[in-house]
């Protein structure tokens, strides 16, 4: 049985140093003044934390402050290539892979075919030589990595690294992380995509510093991630933010969940294929050629094309709909709506507003924020990495502090 490390110094210590480090990462540069006033720890720790800090590589000196009289204070600030980071969004057919700074700054991006991958060892393999890849395309060695961020749709396990449902693999209850982990030698950390997307936006995008907020996102499917008084919300096992199974027409289109008129169902991209489909099935005219892509029914919307235009709208709307159920029940201060279906602009997301203020209960709407960011694989990925950053500032309360540790 292991023994608590000496009292309660090491952690002391540890919660300071990590005090220290998050300050200058969500606010820095920052002068050892500034640091002392806002970690309200003594000018001696503060001096004595930054220099085992600096001496570690972990911050830096970053020239002088402006000069408001005495002596000019040097600033400080976080090292971002003190230690680098790999992203993953792992997709049904696909990985994308990029390489960061400890900012989520990409370095190195990288993608790879994964064709009719279903079992673990497959897509394992192929994540593997992927990471063996982006590290010899960044010219990073495996020692500088941090770890391993792994984006995917499904209802994930973050604290045990475990896939309970893929829908894209039909995975039940894979122990993903441990199984790359034990391949590549590195920490692996999984996530819903959608959760690491709200992760990176908490740590560095329009969610930093708000309390309360959500990440829609709008493409292939339709997920979410929340944030309440400042912590990532996850549910049990992982499984909340399904957004996209809320049932939004009683008798509506059949989902890949297998129940009908989920909102996934009425509003994602394949929605919109299935509406011109049906459109094209009937005999009405239209500029849209097959194959079908998001962009293709956009550029005929542009042109004036009515049926590409009528797609876009009904999709809009049922995802005012979904919309308008998130801020009745939660209240957010801020959407910020994400996704590579945000390229359809107007066309989709004017409609959508018209149903958000319709069924948004009175007055709630007037506080709530929304933010539109296109999100193309690269910042999938890159949301993948921000689950290694926070874990690197992670509390050290949230983590088992014993000897040898």
């Amino acid at each position: 049985m292991t023994q608590p490390r000496r009292g309660n110094r090491d952690l002391i210590k540890a919660m300071n140093r990590n005090l220290i480090l998050n300050i200058l990462r969500g606010s820095g540069p920052l002068s050892r003044s500034q640091l002392t006033e806002l970690s309200g720890l003594s000018v001696g720790a503060v001096s004595q934390i930054t220099s085992a800090l600096i001496t570690e590589n972990w911050i830096k000196e970053d020239g002088e402050g402006d000069y408001t009289g005495g002596r000019r204070q040097t600033m400080l600030r976080l090292n971002p290539t003190a230690g680098y980071i790999i992203g993953i969004k792992l997709m049904e057919q696909r990985i994308v892979s990029v390489l960061t700074d400890l900012e989520t700054t990409p370095l190195a991006y990288l993608e790879r075919p994964l064709p009719n991958a279903q079992s673990s060892e497959v897509v394992i393999a192929g994540l593997k030589g992927l990471i063996e890849g982006v590290l010899a395309a960044a010219g990073v060695a495996r020692h500088h990595v941090m770890g391993v961020g792994i984006g995917l749709a499904g209802v994930i396990d973050y604290d045990r690294g475990i896939v309970h449902y893929s829908p894209y693999f039909h995975w039940r209850d894979v122990p993903l992380a441990e199984l790359l982990s034990h391949e590549i030698y590195l920490p692996v950390y999984i996530e819903n995509d959608v959760n690491s997307l709200t992760l990176t936006e908490q740590l560095f995008g329009a969610g930093h510093e708000v309390a309360n907020f959500v990440v829609v996102t709008v493409g292939r499917g339709i997920g979410m991630g929340m944030v309440f008084n400042h912590q990532r919300y996850q549910g049990t096992r992982g499984g909340a933010g399904e957004l996209g199974h809320i049932t939004v027409e009683a008798n509506g289109l059949p989902c890949d969940c297998g129940k009908q008129g989920c909102l996934e169902a009425m509003a994602a991209d394949p929605a919109v294929f299935r509406y011109i489909v049906d459109a094209l099935t009937h005999g009405t005219p239209s500029r849209v050629r097959a194959p079908i892509t998001l962009q293709r029914v956009v550029d005929a919307a542009r042109e004036g094309d009515e049926v590409a235009r009528s797609a876009l709208a009904r999709s809009g709307r049922y995802l005012g709909m979904g919309l308008a159920t998130v801020i009745n029940l939660l209240s957010p201060s801020l959407i910020i709506l994400s996704g590579e279906g945000v390229i359809a602009e107007d066309y989709r997301l004017g409609p959508m507003m018209e149903a958000l203020e319709q069924h948004t209960f009175d007055g709630l709407l007037e506080n709530v924020r929304i933010v539109i960011k296109p999100a193309d694989e690269e910042l999938w990925a890159r949301g993948a990495a921000g689950l290694v950053v926070g874990k690197v500032f992670e509390s050290p309360l949230l983590t088992p502090l014993v000897d040898g540790a």
